[in-house]
């Protein structure tokens, strides 16, 4: 098995050799009452101050992250949100209609639809990093002539392949679409980057694969008795439910490898991100991410999901206060060169039509 998430605690702050570890300041108490309001006018308007709630949750959480002394930023305006849901709610409206009715052309909506899922994907990553912002230098994604042909080749052609193949290509698609994303994202004029980890993803997706062949060879060997037993009335229905019991440990396996392979592969995308000479280290570990899911599930269970500003926010603190920059040359000198070079490039990316259509509260 490949090296599955063993890495050390980050570091707790900034270190010789210029690392820096975020720190997280929101907490339960303090969004609370931003929630709460937020999910209440979102109910009252029939989800159309939905935009504007992220854009509250958004920049609270944003603000309460610290990296080096300074704070994230969250620059989105609701409208814009609002605009972009539109334009997807009006892309998907005629196809989710003509499926209800049967109709066969449903079938040219949701090609229709699979052809604007790219440029959707653009313009989405081009809302969400130009509204963020680091020390007065905001993120940005390419506006390259050549980026909306490679949107189209990994999330279009790629997947297309992949299933044509059975499913071999899926591994080398996914690290594409992360690849392609790193790629042509920036901080300022600051491009960033991402060494391939192909191999990796083949190993990980593999693991996964085998899993879910295991389990369901697992479960046809135990149904398949059980059925005909009970379908024969060798055996009381009782007594086969009792012997469905028998999948709640493989259900609780299948789980656990899930959880494993989604964190080894977040790991391995964010320790091969690069953005000049600045690299991430994480310190996510498998004990204390399955402790976290399983006690906020808990805790989102017992309160009837009242306690999902406590869970939210102890998950952040987790993933963020495990994460560490390091920047040889010193942040401040990194941040320094990007808004110099920042000033240069302008405000090329604040097109009107870039969109977001992510909900959240």
């Amino acid at each position: 098995m490949p090296d599955l998430v063993d890495v050390s605690s980050a570091a707790d702050g900034p270190a010789p050799g210029g690392s820096y570890a975020f720190r997280f300041h929101g907490s339960g108490r303090e969004y609370f009452p931003i929630w709460i309001v937020n999910l209440l006018l979102t109910i009252v308007t029939l989800g159309i101050y939905s935009p504007w709630a992220k854009v509250r949750s958004q920049r609270y959480f944003h603000e309460a992250t610290e990296l080096a002394g300074a704070r994230f930023g969250y620059h989105a305006r609701p409208l814009s949100i609002l605009i972009g849901r539109i334009i997807v709610l009006a892309l998907f409206l005629p196809y989710a209609i003509l499926i209800k009715l049967q109709s066969p052309y449903a079938l040219v909506c949701l090609a229709i639809l699979a052809l604007a899922g790219p440029w959707i994907v653009v313009k989405a990553l081009r809302f969400r990093l130009r509204v963020t912002s680091y020390r007065g230098v905001r993120f940005s994604f390419s506006h390259e002539p050549g980026v909306m042909r490679g949107a189209y080749i990994n999330f279009l052609g790629l997947p297309f392949l992949g299933g044509l193949s059975l499913g071999l290509l899926y591994p080398y698609a996914l690290h594409q679409q992360y690849y392609w994303i790193a790629d042509n994202s920036r901080y300022g004029a600051t491009p960033m980057g991402m060494r391939p980890a192909v191999g990796r993803f083949y190993a990980l997706c593999g693991i996964l694969a085998v899993t879910f062949i295991a389990f369901g060879a697992c479960v046809v060997a135990i149904m398949r008795p059980l059925i005909q037993a009970t379908a024969n009335h060798e055996v009381p229905p009782l007594t086969a439910y009792a012997g469905m019991s028998l999948l709640l440990p493989l259900y609780a396996a299948v789980i656990l490898v899930a959880l494993l392979v989604g964190l080894s592969l977040l790991k391995t995308m964010v320790q091969r991100l690069s953005l000049a000479e600045v690299t991430l280290s994480a310190g996510w570990r498998l004990g204390p991410v399955l402790w976290l899911y399983v006690s906020n599930a808990l805790l989102l269970l017992v309160t009837l999901g009242f306690a999902y500003p406590w869970v939210r926010c102890r998950a952040a603190r987790y993933m963020l206060e495990n994460l560490t920059v390091h920047a040889p040359m010193g942040l401040d000198h990194f941040v320094a060169g990007a808004q110099s070079e920042a000033s240069a490039f302008g405000d090329q990316a604040a097109t009107f039509f870039d969109i977001d259509v992510g909900i959240g509260f």
